[in-house]
């Protein structure tokens, strides 16, 4: 219940104001995001995927993101 009501705090904090254009921009953001982390086998939550669109909140840093994971498996090809 703790990670909830810190959550809820961060979803009515004024801090997202002014990074996006309006919530779903927001939304998606976050649902790309995640879905990065999943299929990168990272563990991800609704607090730390908040945190990193606060820190980040270009579509820039999501590509980016996806441009080193491809160089590192251009790097490490499986066998």
């Amino acid at each position: 219940m703790k990670e909830y009501s810190s959550t809820r705090d961060q979803l009515t904090n004024q801090s997202f104001r002014g990074l996006f254009k309006n919530n779903f921009d927001l939304a998606n953001q976050a649902i790309r995001l995640a879905r990065f982390y999943i299929k990168s086998g990272h563990e991800v939550s609704l607090t730390k995927l908040l945190n990193e669109i606060k820190r980040n909140p270009g579509e820039q840093y999501l590509k980016d993101l996806q441009k080193m994971e491809e160089e590192d498996e251009d790097s490490h090809p499986e066998n």
